[in-house]
């Protein structure tokens, strides 16, 4: 170790977890991914290495970032510790978003700007440090433009070697549709990635301004409109702590009354608020308890259940997990060791998790073709 913190990483001892594959991304990634949108929140470079180290020791290899994280600090902090353990790049996953607003705009889209994108794109490269990004998301979607647009600037971007692969975060399925059948058609780049809002406690609408959600009924659409060829990329699995006890069914709930507009000086208080309305109602306190009682039964915790009903939908659906305590992101990853109880459940455990459906306590076969195992 130098005096800037440079030393190579130790893989001998780095745990194991099962991983899967983006199309179009060479490395297989870790079926956990880090996100590191809070990565900017700790007090130093130093501590944030320090943390990164961690969730490399833990067997994750694959770390979500976005040019608006901390105003860009933390895709530079990612970058730095990049560079500073050495990390072979062929070892490691970056995805990596952009194309709209910070909060103080509500996050809306700028992707109808493509000197603006590949500005970003550059932008993105030169904090990481590195040459190409595995796979751009675009963070939000601008219905006006056509996806013809949208399909061919990606594919050009995609061409020039900046990006292996790209897809979308926060889609209405008609436009992700609209924009496969494009690509197909036209022997384009396809988007090879969704990212919306999954988890067990499913939202009564979107959690945050222009975001989307993956809901059971609607994803079986999904699947049929994707054909196995898009990775499922979930964000708040846990559902900002809801399925890991938060918000006490004793609290009560709230509806879309109790709403508020958001200002500089309740900032706080509407996110805040914006979780309760999403999640606090009858339907997901039953899905929790329903959660804990087979986490009961599988003896393991209530966050491991919860990020296994994301895992479980699929051989490519990840978990985002974005934490600063090491300790919180072990205990979440272990949904993804190799031989995990929750990483495949059954159709009948997850049908009993969401509508409480009787099941068989510990099926000796998963239902959904999700092997114990990498698989690419």
């Amino acid at each position: 170790l130098d005096s800037v913190g440079t030393m190579e990483p130790d893989r001998r001892d780095r745990d194991q977890l099962l991983s899967g594959c983006i199309p179009g991304v060479a490395t297989p990634l870790s079926r956990v991914v880090y996100g590191t949108l809070f990565l900017h929140n700790l007090p130093s470079d130093e501590a944030a290495f320090e943390l990164l180290d961690g969730i490399w020791q833990s067997g994750c290899n694959a770390f979500d970032c976005a040019a608006i994280y901390g105003g860009g600090v933390c895709e530079s902090r990612v970058g730095g510790w990049l560079r500073s353990r050495r990390i072979p790049r062929d070892e490691i996953v970056i995805v990596s978003k952009g194309g709209c607003e910070g909060q103080e705009k509500l996050w809306c889209a700028t992707i109808a700007d493509h000197d603006h994108m590949r500005r970003e794109i550059v932008n993105s490269l030169h904090r990481l440090g590195i040459e190409y990004i595995d796979c751009y998301l675009l963070h939000r979607d601008d219905p006006t433009m056509p996806v013809s647009d949208i399909v061919d600037f990606m594919h050009e971007m995609c061409e020039s070697g900046m990006l292996c692969a790209w897809g979308v975060s926060n889609w209405q399925l008609p436009r992700l549709r609209a924009a496969l059948q494009y690509a197909r058609a036209k022997d384009k780049r396809a988007p090879v990635a969704d990212s919306p809002q999954q988890s067990l406690a499913e939202p009564v609408r979107a959690v945050w301004p222009n975001t989307t959600f993956m809901s059971a009924h609607v994803r079986q659409s999904w699947r049929e409109a994707t054909h196995g060829e898009v990775a499922m990329l979930s964000w708040e699995c846990l559902s900002k702590g809801f399925m890991c006890g938060r918000f006490p069914r004793a609290d009560g709930e709230y509806s879309v009354d109790d709403d508020l507009v958001l200002t500089d000086e309740n900032a706080a208080q509407w996110r805040l608020l914006q979780l309760q309305i999403a999640y606090c109602n009858k339907e997901n306190f039953d899905r929790r308890d329903r959660a804990q009682q087979l986490a009961q039964e599988k003896g393991v915790s209530l966050a491991e259940v919860a990020l296994g009903y994301v895992l479980s939908q699929g051989d490519r659906s990840f978990a985002l997990v974005g934490t600063t305590n090491i300790a919180h992101f072990r205990q979440n990853a272990a949904a993804a060791a190799l031989g995990s109880s929750v990483a495949a459940m059954s159709k009948a455990e997850l049908e009993f998790m969401e509508t409480g459906a009787l099941h068989t306590a510990h099926p000796a076969h998963p239902a959904l073709g999700v092997p114990l195992r990498s698989v690419c």
